[in-house]
């Protein structure tokens, strides 16, 4: 949870191509140096979920999280040439036993909580615990499963022991926020979902808690203990919650709101025009997909999804669903990500080998009504998705179209998120048009693994290639990373030859920011990697 790692449906994420390159920040070289002090406001759409780290799952409540608590890394943004790096945080420096069974972090001696207490290794100890708890049930405590004990060597050192040696060992130890021990231990953790966590909140981050009005605004202020010296350059960070995107895109255009994540691609004109504002693009790490049933016929049929991949036209979706903020996607790795397969070959827009590819499968319109059909059947499928995404409802539609023009008959039916979970959870679909939001940890198991009868699974389609099976075990057991790479491309290439997903178009982020607000790397680790190098006030040249 502490890093980019999670993978998760782009609708819980509150954060909902005219290029691949990110725009740059506003240059901060023209007004002079930076000054302390000044407040930036950001637009969210919905509240803060806890304050505890360990009982808030959305994006956006993480992402404020992570101001107040510290990691023991920072995860860089370098995954798409080789695996993440991580910089120091808490951790000024970590090194690892000659077996590679055991990590020790050295933890910044200046670094104490805003009520005085120094962050310590008991700190570290009392987070593992509690991120494995039973009796708490954090969902990411999977990452922990490799980990056998943390130890508190003493105050400024702590040791990861692992059951096992792999590639992304650093990432599950940095995975999730550190707490404080000192204030949090003595409360069970059967109390923890009733406990008012805003009052006993304790900040190691640049940021501590100034106010909270729930559903109106959240006020951070800088925290006078933090161990950076003369960070953050800013006196607050406050987040205006206004639960409807068009106010929120009103309030960024009128200088209300300094900073919007997820800019609507239709609005981005007017972001870009606006005289004081600058749209920022980069890749998201997301792809949208349709999640074929292939437990019902005829998606059982490979040729059948085939065919439907072929019919749709990926190229429309970019340019009159996105406007062009995004690329066709090719597979079930980002095509800009280190592991993915560069030999892959994507999927054509072919609709004339999608009617010879039904009719291989006995698909005929017997009846001249333009729909196939099959012993007395026609071939009708239902589109699902959620009413709250006017993107995949756009989306919908354009498929619909697409099938309609090979004789499939599609016909969409919208329904609120609740719902469409319900539906996937109890196979009740035939195809679902939906997105993950890919993580930096390329991890294939979840999705792509078959999985038995009432098995915790993310396959939710049933896909279940024996070769494929093999392979993640073997990725799974790897080493290293250029021990998994050879695997990871041959997964790849049987995901894409069996269509059980059709992958639709890898997406990009579009925020707004006013050029008043100077300094800021706003990256796909998140909209505050650098915050606390942010600044608006600035000393003369």
């Amino acid at each position: 949870m502490g890093s980019a790692r999670r993978l998760v449906f782009a609708c819980l994420a509150a954060t909902l191509v005219v290029g691949c390159q990110r725009a740059a920040p506003p240059s901060a070289t023209t007004r002079g140096a930076p000054a302390p002090g000044g407040t930036v406001v950001v637009g969210l759409l919905g509240d803060l979920q806890s304050w505890n780290p360990y009982l808030a799952e959305d994006e956006d409540s993480y992402q404020i999280l992570r101001l107040v608590y510290p990691s023991l890394a920072i995860e860089q943004t370098d995954y798409r040439t080789h695996p993440p790096a991580f910089a120091p945080d808490l951790a000024t420096s970590w090194e690892w036993s000659e077996d590679h069974l055991a990590l020790t972090f050295h933890l910044n001696p200046k670094a104490t909580w805003s009520d005085g207490v120094p962050v310590t290794s008991e700190d570290v100890v009392f987070t593992w615990r509690t991120q494995t708890a039973p009796d708490l049930g954090w969902p990411y405590a999977s990452s922990k499963d490799s980990i056998d004990d943390v130890e508190a060597v003493d105050p400024a050192t702590v040791r990861f022991h692992y059951s096992r040696v792999y590639p992304y060992q650093l990432m599950d130890a940095n995975d999730g926020v550190i707490v404080p021990a000192h204030r949090w231990s003595q409360i069970p953790y059967g109390r923890w979902r009733d406990t008012d966590w805003r009052q006993l909140a304790l900040a190691a981050g640049p940021f501590r808690i100034a106010s909270h009005e729930p559903q109106q605004q959240i006020t951070l202020e800088r925290n006078p203990t933090y161990w950076r010296a003369g960070r953050p350059y800013l006196d607050r960070l406050v987040f205006r919650i206004v639960p409807s995107r068009s106010s929120l895109l009103t309030q960024l255009l009128t200088g209300d709101v300094d900073l919007l994540e997820n800019v609507p691609p239709e609005d981005a004109e007017r972001v870009r025009d606006a005289p004081d504002l600058h749209l920022i693009v980069f890749p998201d790490r997301g792809y949208s997909q349709i999640r074929w049933n292939l437990r019902r016929p005829p998606l059982d049929d490979v040729r059948v999804r085939r065919a439907l991949s072929e019919a749709i036209d990926r190229r429309l979706i970019v340019d009159v669903v996105y406007d062009g903020f995004a690329r066709p996607s090719l597979g079930p790795v980002l095509s800009d990500m280190w592991a993915f397969d560069t030999h892959l070959e994507p999927v054509p827009h072919d609709p004339a080998d999608a009617r010879r590819l039904l009719a291989e499968a006995g698909w005929r319109d017997s009846d001249g009504d333009g729909v196939l059909d099959r012993d007395g059947q026609p071939l009708s499928l239902e589109l699902l998705t959620n009413a709250e995404s006017e993107l995949r409802q756009d989306t919908c539609l354009l498929v619909q179209e697409d099938l309609a023009g090979v004789g499939i008959q599609a016909e969409p039916r919208f329904v609120e998120w609740g719902t469409l979970l319900a539906r996937e959870r109890k196979g009740d679909f035939d195809g679902i048009i939906s997105r993950w939001i890919e993580p930096t940890m390329v991890d294939l198991w979840e999705v792509w693994h078959s999985a038995a009868p009432g098995e915790p699974t993310l396959n939710s389609t049933g896909y279940a290639n024996p070769e494929v099976d093999q392979l993640l075990g073997q990725i799974d057991e790897a080493t290293t990373f250029s021990a998994q790479k050879p695997l990871l491309d041959r997964v790849q290439q049987l995901i894409v030859a069996d269509q059980p997903y059709t992958f639709l178009v890898e997406t990009m982020a579009l925020v707004g920011l006013n050029d008043r607000v100077h300094g800021a790397d706003i990256n796909d680790a998140g909209p505050y990697f650098n915050v606390d190098q942010w600044y608006v006030n600035t000393e003369p040249q």
